[in-house]
């Protein structure tokens, strides 16, 4: 059968998605969870299904991912991760402790320093739920900032020190 408006199930899920997106801001994570845990009866006892956590999408506006700095930067992975309602040790779990141990997850968040590896910012904001196009503006931010750095560092080709080597003869 078919359905115009789409599946029911698939609309009772992104609408419960919403619902708890919606609920886990700040302030209101008691209730996000209460949901959580009504939902998941009702699909017990209705369906005999036992729903799986689903990766939760953080509510962020793409407006909001801007950093013109290196501690802005720093700042929104910490915004961003707040937002998640994710632990740092949850994070580090999630991604696995090859790809970002645990070690690495706070020194991210700790240091007044642009992350060096892209992959290890990529993994962080896409476990904290950004959904891919934020994750690409993220990293678009990252590899701007990173560039600044590395001309800084180098500086123009121009106000590079040379030496002269003056040979005597015999």
């Amino acid at each position: 059968m078919t359905y115009p408006e789409g599946d029911p199930l698939e609309r009772l899920n992104r609408l419960w998605a919403q619902l708890l997106g919606g609920l886990s801001r700040p302030g209101r994570r008691a209730e996000a969870i209460a949901a959580y845990r009504e939902v998941g009866a009702i699909l017990g006892a209705e369906l005999g299904i036992d729903p799986q956590p689903a990766q939760p999408l953080i509510a962020t506006s793409t407006a909001e991912l801007r950093a013109a700095t290196e501690a802005e930067f720093i700042d929104l992975m910490r915004l961003i991760q707040v937002r998640s309602g994710l632990t740092l040790p949850e994070i580090s779990r999630r991604a696995g402790q090859r790809l970002l141990p645990r070690s690495q997850v706070y020194s991210l968040l700790d240091r007044k320093k642009l992350p060096t590896k892209p992959q290890q910012v990529r993994a962080f904001v896409t476990i904290c739920g950004l959904p891919e196009p934020q994750v690409a503006r993220v990293m678009e931010l990252w590899a701007t900032l990173r560039e600044q750095i590395e001309v800084a560092v180098s500086g123009p080709e121009d106000d590079k020190p040379f030496a002269i080597l003056i040979m005597r003869s015999a």
